[in-house]
């Protein structure tokens, strides 16, 4: 049998060592850019709720804000961090179609999905803590 080597797999399996490692760093380190209070943010999306249903109830139309979208240094992480976990999945199926070892181009994969789904389970866990917040919050000013 050929040895053959399995550049495409290692070279996946760095990536995905890297992208996991950024994923697990950030959300440690906390955000890196300046984020308003936990406070600040559950309240305003309170009174958003409730003027947005006050306003639907007597039939007026309900104006929506224009939104600037600027993709801060966080987003940047997370954006680099999940394509960089794609490329190490790609890199891993490509490097088992070469038939290079099951166990280099595994590895690729395994690291590549691991560090999307961290950011997935994180993100998803984050939306549920502040839709409960946000439920809370209208319970206690009297929405009903």
């Amino acid at each position: 049998m050929k040895n053959r080597k399995s550049t495409i797999g290692f070279f996946g399996i760095g990536i995905g060592a890297i992208a996991l490692l950024m994923a697990i760093v950030h959300f440690w380190a906390g955000p890196v850019t300046p984020q308003p209070s936990l406070e600040k943010t559950v309240a305003e999306r309170a009174v958003a709720i409730k003027n947005a249903t006050i306003a639907a109830l007597r039939g007026e139309k309900v104006e929506e804000q224009a939104v600037t979208h600027r993709i801060d240094l966080d987003q940047g992480l997370r954006l680099a961090t999940g394509v960089m976990g794609g490329l190490a999945v790609i890199l891993g199926v490509v490097g088992f179609a070469n038939r290079e070892s099951l166990r280099v181009a595994g590895g690729a994969v395994f690291l590549g999905g691991a560090a999307i789904a961290f950011q997935f389970v994180i993100i998803a866990l984050g939306v549920v803590l502040l839709a409960i917040l946000i439920v809370a919050v209208l319970s206690q000013i009297g929405i009903e």
